[in-house]
């Protein structure tokens, strides 16, 4: 809800947007390195879990699990109290409060020439992805494509139909280090590329978990997304 005050002048306009909340930013390079290095030791394939026409996707160990939350944890935290109720009238997503999350999936794709993810959605409360390896070829292929769309090897989100003044769509050309989370349940869709080359990154799906282990300890990929005075928040 947004409240209307008198201190806006006449004529001002105060925009009101809603619907999926997207956020991205960039991952430190040490990071990116060492899930590199942990995804090359994956062997279970999640090749027949996934929506994604790729060859090979694979699913991180438990021990991944682990160290994943306690370096990344610091990028997903703001975006999931940036959803939930404030007083601030900017920050208006309205979600119900909630402080435990589990990572429930995690998976790495390696993306070969002409192979795609068709529109699909995830399971769970929310989800990400970040670009471990984003080769120069499928950049130079993006510049000079000539089509409608974004053009190949990009991410496009889509929520709700297509109607004239709503903008029902958003297209992310991703980089090495980008990061991206998004509702679970926000349908997205990645195009082929045509360059022979591979392309590497990380998804997952957490869950909400307040109602299911309020009074039980945090499991191994479960964290608190406000940390309680002189307690672990994770582990």
């Amino acid at each position: 809800m947004v409240k209307s005050s008198s201190k806006n002048k006449h004529g001002h306009l105060k925009y009101l947007q809603f619907g999926p909340v997207l956020a991205g930013t960039s991952v430190a390079p040490e990071l990116i390195k060492e899930l590199l290095e942990r995804g090359e030791k994956t062997t279970v394939s999640n090749v027949h879990d996934l929506a994604g026409h790729l060859e090979k996707e694979n699913e991180f160990n438990t021990d991944d699990y682990v160290w994943f939350i306690e370096n990344f944890k610091k990028y997903f935290i703001p975006y999931f109290k940036k959803l939930q109720k404030t007083d601030d009238p900017d920050y208006f997503y309205g979600m119900k409060a909630f402080n435990r999350v589990l990572l429930n999936k995690l998976w790495i794709n390696y993306m070969r020439q002409n192979e795609y993810n068709p529109p699909h959605t995830h399971s769970g409360s929310f989800s990400f992805v970040l670009y471990l390896d984003v080769p120069d070829a499928i950049e130079d292929e993006i510049r000079n494509f000539k089509g409608t769309g974004l053009g190949p090897g990009t991410i496009s989100f889509s929520h709700g139909e297509e109607q004239k003044g709503i903008i029902n769509n958003h297209g992310v050309r991703p980089l090495t280090g980008d990061l991206w989370m998004f509702p679970a349940t926000l349908s997205h869709m990645v195009p082929p590329f045509r360059s022979d080359v591979t392309r590497i990154s990380v998804s997952g799906n957490f869950y909400i978990t307040d109602h299911i282990n309020r009074n039980h300890p945090l499991q191994p990929g479960e964290f608190l997304v406000n940390q309680p005075t002189g307690g672990k928040d994770g582990r």
